[in-house]
């Protein structure tokens, strides 16, 4: 079996990504693992550290491909550029910081008559302090999933750790262009993906969480006053492109929405006029950003 694996990574050197130590450890038995490294930016990677995790992935027989735009692009378009680029039988998305768990790869190998295969996800400081499972959760209810087989549509997860068959993105293509939103940049475009995946709920298509991932999320859900000011206005991009694109709100309706509160001084001058050129162009300002890389490796 092909898996392409795709490992973003933001302000962060190889060796710091817990998701690539992690790697090194998951089984790979009967499995031809491709591993693609993308660094995001703002720093250089070192040269001679891709080369030496190159040589420790070679040992395990695997392929490694490490590309470089430090421009922060849009991971949606990222993810887009590699199912277009990649030969495989499934495709998985990796944060930099999920630990994974041995069978990860073993998981999507034993199931592999699943379209969609997702772990569990286990996270500190997101609902509780303790670290407790966060996702998957039912699309309606926003309550955890409790089984392991789901229908299309049904729920959502993260990014990281999803896991799509060729099978599914080949029928996505007869009726889309982008498997990933290219108006999104950072947040909601996993959201988004499993909102498309509503479309297909009268199919063949099936998913299955099985296996963990332990994975930071960051900050908690309960307590906004933490939240910086980059990141919340990160989730404004994605709450205004939210009301555009899915829940069919005209241009006038979601100006008036930011107007009140910016008017109730929710919203600063300057992040009022960033969200309404977002709202113009109905895409996030970062998705203007030509998908071009440097290859390392």
């Amino acid at each position: 079996m092909n898996i392409t694996a795709v490992i973003i990574l933001y302000n962060s050197d190889i060796k710091s990504s817990e998701t690539i130590q992690s790697l090194l450890n998951t089984q790979k038995k009967h499995i031809n693992l491709n591993i693609i490294i993308w660094n995001n930016g703002p720093k250089q990677l070192d040269i001679n550290e891709c080369e030496e995790f190159e040589s420790k992935f070679n040992r395990q027989n695997v392929h490694i491909s490490i590309y470089e735009n430090t421009n922060n692009i849009a991971l949606s378009k990222i993810y887009n550029f590699f199912i277009n680029k990649e030969n495989f039988d499934f495709f998985s998305i990796l944060d930099q910081d999920s630990i994974l768990a041995s069978d990860f790869f073993q998981n999507i190998l034993l199931n592999n008559t699943f379209d969609i295969i997702i772990p569990f996800i286990y996270s500190a400081n997101w609902r509780t302090k303790e670290k407790s499972l966060c996702y998957p959760i039912y699309a309606q209810s926003e309550k955890l999933l409790d089984k392991a087989t789901f229908e299309m549509g049904e729920i959502e997860s993260i990014a990281s750790g999803l896991t799509i068959s060729h099978k599914l993105i080949n029928y996505l293509y007869q009726t889309k262009t982008q498997i990933f939103n290219e108006s999104y940049a950072l947040y909601a475009i996993d959201t988004c993906f499993f909102i498309d995946l509503k479309k297909l709920n009268n199919t063949n298509f099936k998913g299955l969480c099985i296996g963990k991932i332990n994975h930071s999320l960051n900050f908690n859900l309960h307590n906004k006053a933490q939240i910086s000011p980059t990141r919340k206005l990160e989730m404004d991009y994605s709450k205004i492109l939210n009301k555009l694109h899915y829940e069919n709100k005209t241009s006038i309706k979601v100006f008036l929405y930011m107007l009140r509160k910016f008017i109730r001084k929710e919203y600063s001058l300057n992040v009022f006029l960033k969200l309404s050129r977002c709202l113009i162009a109905k895409k996030h300002p970062r998705c203007y950003k030509p998908i071009k890389a440097k290859r390392l490796l």
